[in-house]
């Protein structure tokens, strides 16, 4: 129930595949697990150009924003998560595909794609996490 001075907002997300802005109107920000697919372009060193169709599992970790009421202003500040979260993961895609010829990285896609996307930790093995405190 709303106080008086509270309001609904209106949040505007990202939607589709690929995805475009705008496409999802809702009053609600659930904080997962959910997931989201998008579509990307990408081309190889030797320019070989292929569409990639990219699923990503998320959640909100809100551990820290539990004892910190700054922290958890955090989660509502950004105006649409899931068009940047898409943009930020396809250009770290893009990036490491440029680096890879096209049979190594029909050869080994996957690794490529989860480095890219987690990066390596100490030990030069992939992270399985995605996040701002890695």
């Amino acid at each position: 129930m709303l106080g008086p001075d509270e309001q609904f907002t209106l949040i505007s997300l990202s939607g589709g595949k690929p995805k475009v802005p705008n496409k999802i109107k809702t009053i609600c920000l659930l904080l997962g697990p959910d997931f989201s697919t998008d579509i990307i372009q990408i081309e190889t060193s030797d320019h070989a150009r292929l569409s990639l169709t990219l699923s990503y599992n998320w959640h909100f970790d809100v551990s820290i924003a539990l004892n910190d009421p700054k922290e958890a202003t955090k989660l509502f500040s950004v105006p649409d998560f899931v068009g940047d979260a898409c943009k930020a993961i396809a250009s770290r895609v893009r990036g490491a595909c440029a680096g890879v010829a096209f049979d190594d990285f029909h050869k080994n896609s996957a690794s490529i794609i989860r480095a890219s996307v987690f990066g390596l930790d100490e030990n030069k093995k992939i992270r399985n996490k995605f996040g701002r405190y890695l």
